[in-house]
């Protein structure tokens, strides 16, 4: 048997036993790596006019102030079936409630920071913090997830409640299981709410000390237990929230990463990035931990296929790794050092890996490690957005959407557009012309660059987001909204 037929199987396998083929319940969809299993037949080239959207939602804020970045789901109700298909986002904002004092002590980037000592630094920074807490009180914050009709984008309901100061918003992405939605709220909060109504079933407060701590790890949900890591590893039961079981304080940190998992011969494992630069292997239902590498990855999430680990860490000396797992330990297979990203997570699509980072995209072999193609796209400065996939098409939504072709003779672009203020994707030049903006730099260069941010510069996907994609539609968080797209051929 193939190998690119052994990871089909093992792919369909797995979107049944973790939710709807059509769906995309949790964090890179039902089985968290980014890959749309029994997907339609999807468009290999924007139409001429461009691709208008099926709909666009309400007014949705994003970013530091307005809502953060966490990314859309889309989960399904078989047993009701008068229930529509439903998009889920969570936002966390802060809303200012008295003037706000002048800050003394902003963020250095590394290149302000030349001339002082580790020491100098950390206590720059402690002051910092103590004056980001004391500014915070000028503002209130809440969080609010919303629930769409994945139909036509109508709200159906907001669950929105009183929050908490972090230093960065909360952007975890909510998991839809059994017809219950978990999300991490700010403050070290564990929230269930039921998916049909909005209605709360239960909140709880873990266990810890909290300042001004951001933790965006997204839920795995295993049977009755829903596991996550918010400064450590845990695992709450569905029923109440109460914890089932704990990771050690110092062996099992983590902050934003996501947890998945791994099925060997019957037993369900979870196999999670922790202390900065290694990756772990616990039993679902125990907790209890079966190994663990030194894999150097860094937030993004872990891809399982089959036996195989792939992990991506935040430099190229890092890399992308590969290793083979068994109950008892993993084995290191190979390093591919050709680029690197602070969170961005891989595909594995046809026996092959494909990565993006530094704004270069990479085909690897999944058995070798070698690389297939590597290629450079035109972007600002692409981070942390992951890839999705379906129907052998790759798609990276930043600034636009890219999509191609997921083969390792060569890269293979099948749609390069970009979105403009009305929500239209469409090819850059497409967009330039149909706007005026070619004609008007003939006349005035600073105009036209003004009326191009406008319309298509400051448009796009939140950076951070990755869309949903489900039964070939793309769910693309925008700057203020949620966009649906209708990728089917």
């Amino acid at each position: 048997m193939s190998r690119s037929l052994v990871f089909g199987m093992f792919f369909l396998i797995a979107a049944a036993q973790s939710g709807a083929a059509g769906d995309w319940t949790q964090w890179r969809g039902n089985d968290r790596n980014g890959v749309a299993a029994d997907s339609p037949e999807l468009l290999s080239s924007i139409p001429a006019g461009g691709l208008k959207p099926v709909w666009v939602s309400e007014k949705i804020g994003s970013g530091s102030n307005e809502g953060g970045w966490g990314s859309p789901v889309v989960a399904s109700f078989p047993g009701d079936p008068t229930a529509p298909q439903r998009v889920y986002l969570f936002t966390h904002k802060r809303i200012q409630i008295r003037d706000v004092p002048k800050k003394q002590f902003p963020w250095l980037p590394p290149e302000k920071r030349v001339g002082m000592s580790d020491a100098e630094y950390a206590e720059y920074e402690a002051k910092r913090r103590d004056e980001d807490q004391a500014i915070a009180k000028s503002y209130i914050f809440r969080e609010t997830i919303y629930c769409l009709n994945a139909a036509d984008g109508s709200t159906l309901w907001k669950n929105e409640t009183d929050s908490f100061y972090t230093r960065f918003p909360q952007s975890g992405s909510p998991t839809v299981s059994d017809g219950r939605l978990y999300i991490l709220g700010a403050g070290g909060h564990v929230r269930c709410i039921d998916a049909l109504t909005g209605k709360d079933v239960w909140n709880n407060r873990l266990p810890v000390e909290f300042r001004d701590e951001f933790w965006q790890s997204s839920f795995l949900v295993v049977d009755d237990l829903a596991i996550f890591l918010a400064g450590r590893l845990y695992a709450v039961r569905t029923k109440d929230g109460s914890i089932a079981w704990e990771g050690d304080a110092k062996t099992s940190r983590g902050t934003h990463t996501s947890p998945v998992l791994w099925q060997h011969d019957g037993h369900d494992f979870v196999i999670v990035n922790v202390n900065g630069n290694q990756t772990a292997c616990f039993e679902a239902t125990t907790g209890r931990e079966v190994w663990r590498v030194d894999s150097e990855a860094g937030l993004a999430t872990p891809v399982i296929a089959g036996d195989l680990l792939i992990t991506y860490g935040n430099s190229r000396k890092k890399g992308v790794r590969c290793f083979r797992m068994t109950p008892a330990a993993a084995a290191h297979l190979w390093t591919y050092n050709g680029c690197q990203d602070k969170g961005s997570s891989p595909v594995v699509v046809n026996g092959h890996v494909f990565v993006q980072g530094e704004k270069r995209i990479a085909c690897v072999n999944l058995e070798t490690g070698d690389e297939e193609w590597r290629t450079t796209v035109d972007l600002g400065q692409p981070q942390y957005t992951s890839l999705v996939a379906a129907d052998n098409k790759v798609f990276y939504a930043l600034e636009g959407l890219l999509g191609f072709a997921a083969i390792p003779d060569e890269f293979t672009p099948v749609i390069n557009a970009k979105i403009d203020a009305d929500g239209l994707l469409a090819s850059e030049a497409s967009l330039r012309t149909l706007h005026g903006i070619d004609e008007l730099e003939k006349q005035d260069q600073g105009a036209a660059e003004k009326l191009y941010q406008a319309k298509i510069g400051r448009q796009g996907p939140v950076v951070c987001a990755t869309p949903a994609l489900a039964d070939g539609r793309l769910y693309v968080r925008m700057k203020n909204a949620i966009a649906c797209y209708d990728l089917r051929k």
